[in-house]
């Protein structure tokens, strides 16, 4: 199993709208269809709120046999809705080539 971990700001005075999503993603209703696009990606992800002096962050990590093919999966796959608030909360634009992907420089266990 390999894992990704990555990182995107929370641009400025978007961290209520970031804050509502999460809850909607993790509402009944929501959690089982945004947990089947992983789960067809081959990922286990989670996300965190890193919030500091210089802004706030999600940290979000996948763990799968191909994190990064999966994460590509994501993001082709997104819907409408959800990659114009990435795009509006994040800058990440779903129809632009990915961002570089991150590369690991520790693991404790290597």
């Amino acid at each position: 199993m390999a894992a990704l971990a990555m990182v995107m700001p929370i641009l400025p005075g978007k961290k209520d709208k970031w804050l509502k999503m999460i809850e909607e993603i993790n509402s009944p209703a929501a959690k089982p269809d945004f947990d089947a696009v992983r789960e067809n990606a081959g990922l286990h992800e989670r996300t965190f709120l890193q919030e500091t002096p210089m802004g706030d962050f999600v940290i979000l990590t996948y763990d799968g046999d191909d994190p990064i093919a999966g994460f590509g999966q994501i993001m082709q796959t997104m819907d409408d809705d959800f990659a114009a608030f990435a795009l509006d909360v994040h800058g990440l634009d779903a129809s632009a080539p990915p961002p570089p992907m991150p590369r690991l420089v520790y693991d404790s266990r290597s």
